[in-house]
């Protein structure tokens, strides 16, 4: 099923009334109850991996989204209406991105060459982009996730440097920032994070900086191009690869520059492989192998959860943090009808 001509994100007038109203409609045309459609978003979720005990939202917040003289949509409430009235994937994606424009004071992206001209308001975002165009407004929104995530890294090789602890927690602040704005600024935040390592006690993290680079790469583009966060599953993988692939670019700088043992926790992992019968290199790579994987797997999902939360807390567009459909998380926070008006309209 398309949308009807009304839905569709070029609408002159457009605005939350109006996609309530063009809800609305689209339900009449199905012929769903609020109830089927509840069940049918419950259902959804849980094949994405929600517990059953969250998936499914109550009947009255759905019922707000159909209502006119609202403030806020959730984008993934949105989202997952529209899938549950037969719309399909491409179709809900341009609902959701016709919301965040009206949220924005874009009337379309028709017309958003006549728009920029005429607000304060510098556009919309783009699709996956949490920021808008304007250069002033995008570095005041990016500056403090990319200081936060710095601090993030850094706070992190000093606990481990302290604990002498064989993972690397050297990247939590990059994940967020890979999958929050993108791979080039979460890059950034790695190489600044290893350039001031020596400031929380590791003079030798400068040379593993483009270990943490690669994990910004794979990080971003495996979330946000290549659909790493449709589903946990996917989600785990795209942290499998980033802990191979830092693994062999860091056990390289390992035995090129160190001959195997830079002086981390992780050295008596690869010195506990030696003994038992392995050549240096192949320990070097087998051990930075093994702590790279478990150290990639929880820093990703530390930063999934902090990702969630920062969409939750300061609403930041759920197209922007993809991993947020993972949960089907947020849900309307306007005010809801009695349950027997709910009820009586279903």
């Amino acid at each position: 099923m398309v949308m009807a001509s009304s839905s569709a994100p070029g609408h002159e007038t457009d605005s939350l009334d109006r996609i309530a109203a063009d809800l609305l409609a689209l339900k009449e045309r199905t012929g769903r109850s609020y109830a089927d459609i509840v069940r049918r978003i419950g259902l959804m979720r849980i094949e994405r991996g929600v517990p059953h005990g969250a998936a499914t939202p109550p009947r009255s917040t759905v019922y707000d989204a159909f209502r006119p003289g609202r403030t806020w949509i959730d984008p993934v409430l949105l989202r997952d209406i529209v899938i549950a009235l037969d719309v399909d994937d491409a179709d809900a994606d341009a609902w959701v991105e016709r919301s965040l424009q009206v949220r924005e004071g874009k009337r379309a992206p028709r017309q958003r060459a006549s728009t920029e001209a005429e607000g304060a308001e510098a556009g919309a975002p783009e699709e996956g982009d949490p920021v808008i165009d304007s250069a002033p407004n995008r570095w005041r929104l990016w500056a403090p996730i990319l200081l936060g995530g710095v601090a993030l890294n850094l706070i992190g090789i000093g606990v481990v440097e302290a604990l002498k602890l064989s993972i690397y927690l050297d990247m939590l602040g990059t994940a967020i920032v890979a999958i929050v704005l993108g791979p080039w600024p979460a890059a950034l935040v790695a190489l600044t994070s290893n350039l001031l390592g020596f400031s929380v006690g590791s003079p030798g993290a400068p040379p593993y900086a483009l270990v943490n680079i690669v994990g910004a790469l794979v990080w971003g583009y495996g979330v946000r191009r290549f659909g790493g966060g449709r589903d946990l599953g996917r989600f785990f993988a795209v942290n499998l690869v980033a802990g191979v692939a830092c693994s062999l670019v860091g056990a390289s700088i390992s035995v090129i520059l160190f001959h195997g043992f830079p002086g981390h926790g992780s050295d008596a992992v690869t010195a506990m492989l030696e003994t038992k019968g392995l050549p240096l290199v192949a320990a070097a790579f087998s051990g930075n192998m093994l702590t790279s994987l478990i150290d990639k797997v929880l820093t990703g999902f530390l930063a999934l959860t902090i990702c969630l939360w920062l969409q939750r807390s300061v609403r930041m567009p759920s197209t922007a943090l993809p991993v947020g459909r993972i949960l089907g998380a947020g849900t309307s926070s306007a005010t809801t009808e009695p349950s027997r008006d709910a009820s009586r309209r279903a």
